[in-house]
């Protein structure tokens, strides 16, 4: 395999990998994150977790591979030169990556937090307490969630102009 074939390869695999990363992130966090007006946020919170962790059995692989092939890109395609393209590749490489560590740090022990404070809540030993901590948790999400969709937005911002600049 030459190495052209190789680039084209890894370009095919990031971009699609990237397009299921990047979609998904920006429709939960635009669409089904937080509480619409006049729902009950208990039922907007089980939609949430329902929809995350489903996807996440595509999304996390996605984001692994998205960011493994565009460090081959990256590492393939640098020519040492550091042009306007290649700064702001880098812009979108950075915020991708940033994007990857937000979410998994802001939102992973967040879930699984409020999951077990629903085993607690189903179990009847559920507090005031719990409720507060519920209700804080729910925010730390929501503005992860939003965070992670901007930067995810200007990461494919950057991909996508990265070449006409």
């Amino acid at each position: 395999m030459t190495g052209l074939t190789l680039v084209v390869i890894a370009r095919a695999v990031h971009i699609l990998a990237s397009v299921i990363w990047a979609g998904f992130v920006i429709v939960v966090a635009a669409a089904i994150v937080g509480t619409p007006r006049g729902e009950d946020p208990i039922a907007a919170r089980r939609i949430r977790q329902s929809t995350v962790s489903r996807g996440a059995l595509i999304v996390g692989p996605a984001a692994a591979v998205s960011l493994v092939s565009g460090l081959y890109l990256f590492s393939a395609l640098y020519t040492g030169t550091y042009t306007i393209t290649e700064a702001v590749l880098s812009l979108g490489a950075l915020t991708a990556v940033l994007s990857f560590f937000v979410g998994a740090i802001g939102s992973g022990p967040a879930e699984r937090r409020l999951a077990r404070l629903d085993q607690a809540k189903a179990a009847g030993a559920f507090t005031e307490a719990d409720a507060q901590i519920v209700s804080k948790l729910d925010k730390r999400l929501v503005i992860t969630a939003r965070l992670t969709d901007v930067l995810l937005l200007i990461s494919t911002l950057a991909m996508a102009i990265a070449r006409y600049v």
